[in-house]
């Protein structure tokens, strides 16, 4: 069970390194948004 664990963890690891370009992509996006007042306030009780 723990190796298995072990294992779960690179492959995270491994994929959360790959998406890296697109992960900036989209933060880049998002505060371009926010910047142009397209943005709300997140409101967890609405969710």
């Amino acid at each position: 069970m723990i190796l298995e664990e072990l294992e779960d963890e690179i492959q995270w690891d491994s994929a959360f390194a790959r998406s890296q370009n697109a992960l900036a992509k989209l933060a880049a996006e998002a505060m371009a948004e926010h910047r142009a007042s397209q943005t709300q306030e997140l409101d967890p009780e609405t969710l």
